[in-house]
């Protein structure tokens, strides 16, 4: 049988990295993938239960027994994974030759959930570790995560790499499907920036962002409270607009925490920390 209907485990957000009886992993800038390998046939689907299969077609290896894997998606650039790469083969919607051999992705395991029909979910994490150590070899398409034990140094050496983060488990936790579970925690590497709040979106609320008079993103994560504080300024400096935007002048600045910068030059979903005046 080919599992597709899995919601994978998910997790709860740390601003640091946890002490006591936990492993750490990294945290891969890709996207969340289920892997379903039975005989000689290869299924992938997204953690919403989207195929992604036909885009993939370098992951049609042969596995030493039928499983289901959880795991990241990655495409390597620069020896880091890169979000955007890895989104493009995804939204390519069937294989283009050309993507897979210019932007080669790499499927990276981190737990599994079958092994020849058997349900191992309720296995401790480390006897679930020990099966994937049996079943998947490191190659050019797939690679098991590694798991570190000291939890701080490990994100010190992910900020110095400028990596997107790490995962924490804690030892002896079991596999749980379609649940945010505090045995299982993520502490991302954000990047912080002070920026100009130079328009407002009309419909869809969203601030557009300025700095050295470049736009590099819209702002949609902001609480209330500071929607409405930020309203009760701007409505007296608006000086233009359009058919989309409220446009300020003079700007009104703030701190955003982000993922990264895309290639053209963009802050990854941006969300408001702090104003500052």
């Amino acid at each position: 049988m080919i599992h597709k209907a899995i919601k994978p485990m998910l997790l709860h957000k740390l601003n640091t990295p946890p002490s006591g009886d936990y492993i750490h992993q990294l945290k891969l800038d890709g996207f969340r993938c289920i892997l379903s390998s039975k005989g000689d046939h290869v299924k992938l689907f997204t953690r919403h239960q989207n195929e992604c299969t036909p885009q993939f077609p370098e992951l049609q290896i042969l596995f030493p027994a039928d499983i289901v894997l959880d795991g990241e998606m990655v495409v390597l650039r620069q020896g880091k994974p890169c979000w955007e790469s890895v989104m493009q083969r995804f939204q390519a919607g069937k294989s283009v030759k050309w993507l897979a051999e210019e932007f080669p992705a790499q499927f990276v395991a981190f737990d599994i959930l079958y092994i020849n029909g058997e349900d191992v979910t309720q296995k401790p994490l480390e006897e679930r570790l020990a099966l994937l150590d049996q079943v998947v070899s490191d190659c050019d398409v797939i690679s098991k995560a590694k798991a570190f034990d000291d939890g701080v140094a490990l994100f010190q050496a992910v900020k110095g790499m400028g990596l997107e983060g790490i995962v924490s488990k804690r030892i002896g936790s079991l596999y749980k499907l379609n649940t945010r579970s505090r045995d299982w925690l993520k502490v991302k590497n954000y990047k912080f920036e002070t920026v100009q709040i130079a328009g407002l979106r009309k419909d869809n609320f969203g601030w557009s962002l300025m700095k050295d008079g470049k736009y590099v993103g819209t702002c949609e994560f902001v609480p209330s409270a500071e929607r409405s504080a930020f309203w009760k300024i701007a409505e007296q400096i608006v000086t233009d607009e359009d058919k989309d935007w409220l446009y300020l002048d003079p700007v009104m600045h703030c701190k955003v925490k982000f993922q990264d910068y895309t290639r053209t030059g963009l802050m990854r979903t941006p969300s408001f920390v702090e104003f500052i005046l």
